[in-house]
């Protein structure tokens, strides 16, 4: 288990898995749906209802992507 920051400052843990989801979107910037396996979809879903990570609809691609809040 990690200690992650939420974008408007609230500290929550986070395990070692999502850790990893959240460093690859750094990375990345975005990672489309259709990209992940289906445990990183469910990992993907499970963030989103969290609030650590944003899902978007992208016109440009017709797909969902996922990336970091903006702040």
């Amino acid at each position: 288990m990690k200690i992650g920051e939420l974008f408007n400052g609230l500290k929550i843990m986070i395990t070692n898995e999502q850790k990893s989801f959240i460093d690859a979107l750094k990375e990345s910037d975005i990672i489309a749906r259709k990209d992940l396996d289906e445990r990183q979809q469910h990992l993907a879903e499970q963030m989103t209802g969290l609030g650590l990570i944003d899902r978007v609809y992208d016109d440009q691609s017709e797909s969902i992507v996922y990336r970091l809040f903006r702040r």
